[in-house]
């Protein structure tokens, strides 16, 4: 339940190889470069929300791009595969590697311009890297991120309810619905990037990036920062058998910006990292007005904010488009070691139908619109294989903390 491509790591590996001084001063001149040609204007775009993801369309030189929308990235970032395409002035290139991507070069580079609907940035800093990747997390080929640094340069209005964005230089321009939560965000201590809140757990506060590029969690942080927080309260044990542990619950007492609110789902996971996040689920509760310039984060809600609980299937799964299956991501530890699932099965049948041997428009039109309706019945039929060895199981939904 992680946002699995974290660009931002890229960005900081990129830059480090730069002498401290340098780096600071280099830095933030590409950081912060950059404007937008238009003056008192007011625009309007659509996107879709796909698996909790705003997905938007960049047109360029008469063709079409698919791009993230993610405030959680501290840059802007064009796939290699049409990095030509654009006009751009190189800044600097590094090789970078990890656990999430192969080593490649980066290209730190000033976009010459980009155009989102009516609306023409110019002189972007952004990254040019190899976004192969992407297609693990998206049906459609993935060509870009439209991160914070480009976001910056405008105010922002994202209604989810019906999938509009609306982009100006003047708050005013916007219906800014009821905003009975008006948060204070932050940068942090380096001066650019992505903006915080803070949040505190039963107690723990701490900053949190406001990530509409998370769209699989709706607050996500690392257990080792709330230790404290997992003794004293009905945390729900995640992972495979030999495997660390992650946790999932709903805390007594959350304070998001210093507004209350309450039966939110938490989810405690390593893979995020060093990492804390406030991402799509959360906010597409309301209508959200971001204004960067001065810090705040405008949400009306849409109505009564859905409440969590801790009611479901004791597996999760994720999809993979890249190869066409679906991981058991995790699930509870007790069941998990009860039924002998292990890290790398994945599902193969379920109510009937095989979803090993699916072509790729099938398979995305299963787990868009299939999947969807079937998890939300109480009971499911499934055969899950690893390494060749089926398991059929009767899957029910029950309340985890019992």
């Amino acid at each position: 339940m992680f946002k699995t491509t974290r660009l931002i790591l890229l960005f900081i590996i990129t830059l480090s190889n730069l002498p401290i001084n340098a780096q600071n001063d280099e830095l933030i001149e590409w950081a912060e470069s950059g404007n937008i040609e238009n003056e008192n204007y007011y625009s309007e775009i659509p996107f879709r929300y796909t698996n909790g993801y705003i997905l938007i369309d960049i047109f360029h030189n008469g063709k079409k791009y698919n791009f993230l929308f993610d405030t959680g990235a501290e840059a802007t970032v064009i796939d290699q595969k049409i990095l030509n395409e654009f006009a751009f002035e190189s800044f600097s290139e590094s090789k970078v590697g990890g656990p999430l991507i192969e080593t490649q070069d980066v290209k730190k580079i000033i976009l010459s311009s980009i155009k989102i609907g009516e609306l023409e940035f110019s002189e972007i800093g952004a990254l040019g890297i190899d976004l192969k990747f992407g297609k693990v997390m998206f049906c459609d080929e993935l060509h870009g991120i439209i991160g914070s640094n480009l976001m910056k340069k405008s105010k922002w209005q994202i209604d989810y309810e019906n999938q509009v964005i609306k982009i100006s230089d003047d708050l005013h321009n916007f219906q800014l619905g009821t905003p009975k939560n008006i948060l204070e965000t932050k940068l942090g201590s380096k001066g650019f990037g992505s903006e915080t809140v803070d949040i505190t757990i039963n107690g723990t506060t701490m900053p949190f990036t406001i990530d509409t590029g998370n769209g699989r969690n709706k607050i996500v942080a690392h257990p080792k920062y709330y230790k404290k927080v997992i003794r004293k309260s009905d945390a729900v044990e995640f992972g495979f058998p030999k495997s660390d542990k992650d946790h999932y619950l709903i805390p007594d007492d959350l304070v998001i910006g210093g507004v209350e609110f309450s039966d939110q789902l938490v989810s405690l996971e390593r893979k995020v990292g060093n990492s804390q996040l406030l991402g799509n689920k959360f906010f597409e509760n309301f209508l959200m007005t971001i204004d960067w310039e001065n810090h705040q984060l405008y949400l009306a809600p849409h109505g009564e904010i859905k409440k969590d609980d801790l009611i479901d299937f004791p597996l999760i799964f994720k999809a993979n488009y890249k190869s066409n299956e679906i991981a058991i991501a995790t699930g509870e530890k007790k069941f998990l070691k009860a039924n002998d699932i292990e890290k790398g099965s994945v599902l193969s049948k379920v109510e009937g139908i095989d979803v090993l041997n699916l072509s790729d428009e099938d398979f995305c039109k299963f787990w868009d619109i299939q999947w969807a309706e079937m998890v939300q019945k109480n009971t499911l039929n499934i055969t899950i294989t690893n390494e060749g060895i089926d398991k059929e199981i009767i899957l029910t939904k029950k309340n985890l903390n019992s």
